[in-house]
């Protein structure tokens, strides 16, 4: 049941991914994080990423904007502002993470979830052209064979799809943040785990078979027209906008699972809290988030401006 596991996790991920400016495709559930606040999307003052930084009283803390899904492999990017306000901080906040504890239940509940995700109908077989073509096109742009997703719903088929559109060896900056706090011995802040036990059991209690179509086809959208090289060079260059620019659709289908986007304020809430209370202790620290839930409507900026705190974006202003 690796597959399976493999999906439910992906899905999971994506709630807490970061947004872009694309909007939702027509006719998904509510996607809080799709809109964005236009005023931070600018491009950054100093060399390098972009920082956003928040002050209380005598204390401070340094927020870089992250991007999703890494950077292509041999890439480079200015850190010089990282080592500067890694020394002396008080702490690295990892609000970018997001852990889940819990899960299925029991074997008979993760076998009946099992065989409700299952067909003995080849999936291409099931699909009506045009998706049946573009998906095709799709898994063959990818390498994959028609076997990898054959017996699967289309919605676990997506997931997979998503899965195997992320570009090989590409590397996380975040490993090279967290190996520059530890050379400064810099205490880490994570964020709190979520318990989704209830949510995979019901994960799959909403769908029905357009809205499965409808997932698909946003997956295959992605495969299409992803720019995960424009979206990985604005970030190392500051450029906020570019760095958001990534293809949205398919998240909204993500929030298909049952009170996903309560699950997507409440990761915005945790970020939010950890910086305010990083704020609480006299001195600076550092902090890690996605960057388009900074720059997101409902997301860190707002909430932070909402408890009265001055945030400064990256362009100085």
């Amino acid at each position: 049941m690796k597959p399976l596991v493999l999906a439910l996790a992906a899905g999971l991920a994506l709630l807490a991914a970061p947004v872009a400016r694309t909007q939702t495709a027509p006719g998904l559930p509510e996607d809080p994080g799709a809109a964005v606040v236009e005023e931070p999307v600018v491009q950054a003052k100093e060399p390098g990423p972009a920082w956003w930084v928040v002050k209380d009283g005598d204390s401070t803390v340094y927020i870089l904007g992250m991007p999703n899904g890494g950077i292509p492999p041999k890439s480079t990017w200015d850190r010089r502002w990282l080592d500067r306000r890694l020394k002396g901080a008080n702490s690295l906040i990892l609000a970018d993470s997001v852990a889940f504890k819990g899960g299925i239940s029991s074997f008979g509940e993760a076998m009946r979830l099992y065989r409700s995700l299952r067909s003995d109908i080849p999936l291409e077989t099931r699909l009506d052209d045009p998706l049946r073509s573009r998906f095709v096109a799709a898994r063959e742009k990818l390498g994959q064979p028609a076997g990898r997703y054959a017996k699967w719903t289309p919605f676990v088929a997506s997931l997979i799809l998503m899965g195997d559109s992320a570009p090989q060896g590409w590397v996380d900056p975040r490993d090279d943040v967290i190996k520059a706090a530890r050379k400064a011995k810099v205490r880490r802040v994570e964020a709190p785990a979520r318990n989704v036990s209830d949510m995979v059991s019901k994960v799959f209690s909403n769908m029905d078979p357009a809205l499965e179509t409808t997932c698909l086809s946003a997956a295959v959208r992605t495969v299409e027209r992803a720019r995960p090289g424009t979206v990985a060079e604005g970030w190392a260059r500051g450029d906020v906008a570019a760095a958001i620019s990534g293809p949205r659709d398919y998240e909204g289908c993500v929030l298909l699972l049952n009170g996903g986007a309560q699950i997507w304020r409440a990761i915005v809430d945790d970020q939010t809290r950890l910086i305010a209370e990083a704020l609480k202790t006299p001195g600076h620290s550092v902090a890690l988030v996605d960057i388009s839930s900074m720059v997101a409507e409902e997301g860190v900026i707002r909430k932070l401006e909402a408890r009265g705190l001055e945030v400064t974006g990256p362009d100085g202003r």
